[in-house]
């Protein structure tokens, strides 16, 4: 999401970053699913007993994990600069508010809907992408590439402790048996349920995702000060170039993260935890080869399609969680457990629909997203207008 100075006209709205987001809501409601559906249990180790749950599967692994938490990492970093167009204090403070609101509903998000919530972490990252602000880009390039070496070094001491321990824990924690059987409970029950996995899932986060996200974090910065994405056409070679990486290395590595995760006989985890070091390891590949092909298409008409949701995709992203944990969990229709794998997904594909049609049809009488006004209003601390201002009011 992008901000304005107050007092100071609006900038036209970039919509590259409006469409990745919109796009990148679909991989993250496509990784979630399994967990807020079928079994926290984590992917490569469900029982996958039909094909098409193993094609599912696979495609999960292959396209979609590890890649749009990362996207909307580089997002987040690419609009830092915008919501910070001049370093006032006014600015700082209103920066510093929103990363605060951020892990409050990400709090929320986490003990009421789903586990696996991403903006705590963004908003703790946030703090430190904000120490960047005032250096060069060299510096920031540098520690977007010391960071990600840094996760890289924790995905392999992950993996190395697999081998000499034999752990066969799947998913965020080591117990996913209790949270099933938590979120088949009331929602006071999956409440606790969440709370007694939290802490654990948590480190999982830090361990697997919270260096990469920061590398992404930088880089977003750094290509917001150039402004890589208010006009795509002026860097079609750089977008045809992620197109290779992605085709040429994300593809490949996501391809070998899904066989090693899903395929071979793994008593001892070994393999699972194998492929999730080589997916997470080479996800950005992935993700820019998604930034590119994206970018290439920008200009195209179903592109814009996307943008409403990329407008307000927290409130997006909020909402796949509390639509799903409603259809899923026990205090909502109770499906949790009852669909297989493929069924899950097109009820989770549906949901991406009904949510992009939301956002079209909300806009078109709103300034912003449901989320995204209250962010912006406690960013702001003042009441933000959320009605548009129609012609005939003025």
């Amino acid at each position: 999401m992008t901000s304005v100075e107050r007092g100071k006209p609006a900038q036209k709205r970039q919509a590259l970053p409006d469409q990745l987001r919109g796009f990148a809501l679909l991989g993250i409601i496509v990784v979630n699913m399994p967990f807020l559906a079928v079994s926290n249990v984590g992917i490569w180790e469900l029982e996958l007993s039909s094909s098409s749950d193993q094609v599912v599967a696979f495609l999960i692994v292959t396209l979609a994990q590890g890649k749009f938490y990362l996207l909307f990492a580089f997002l987040f970093g690419y609009s830092l600069t915008l919501i910070l167009r001049s370093r006032s204090s006014d600015g700082v403070s209103r920066y510093l508010r929103r990363l605060v609101g951020l892990a409050l509903l990400g709090a929320g998000h986490a003990y009421m809907f789903f586990i696996g919530d991403i903006l705590m972490s963004y908003a703790l990252l946030g703090l430190v992408l904000f120490l960047f602000i005032g250096r060069s880009t060299r510096t920031v390039l540098i520690a977007s590439a010391i960071s990600f070496l840094l996760g890289l070094a924790l995905l392999a001491l992950v993996f190395f402790e697999t081998l000499s321990t034999a752990n066969t824990a799947g998913g965020f924690i080591s117990n996913p048996g209790v949270l099933d059987q938590a979120l088949r409970g009331s929602f006071l029950e999956s409440v606790v349920g969440r709370a007694n996995a939290l802490p654990e899932a948590l480190v999982v986060q830090l361990v697997i995702n919270w260096f990469p996200a920061l590398s992404m974090f930088l880089l977003g910065l750094a290509a917001g000060r150039a402004g890589l994405l208010s006009d795509p056409a002026r860097y079609n070679r750089l977008w045809r170039s992620c197109v290779l990486v992605g085709v040429l290395v994300g593809l490949p590595a996501g391809i070998a993260s899904a066989w090693l995760a899903i395929v071979p006989e793994d008593p001892n985890g070994v393999y699972g935890i194998a492929g999730v070091a080589v997916g997470f390891a080479l996800a950005p590949a992935l993700t820019a080869g998604y930034v590119g092909a994206i970018a290439l298409l920008s200009h195209r008409r179903f592109m814009s399609y996307t943008e409403p949701a990329g407008r307000m995709s927290l409130t997006g992203y909020l909402g796949e969680s509390i639509l799903l944990a409603a259809i899923f969990c026990g205090w909502g229709f109770g499906l949790f457990g009852e669909l297989t794998l493929t069924q899950a997904s097109m009820v989770a594909l549906g949901v991406w629909v009904a949510l992009e049609i939301f956002a079209k049809q909300w806009l078109r009488w709103f300034a912003y997203g449901p989320f995204e006004w209250v962010l912006r209003s406690w960013s702001n601390l003042e009441i933000a207008p959320l009605r548009k201002l129609q012609k005939s009011d003025s």
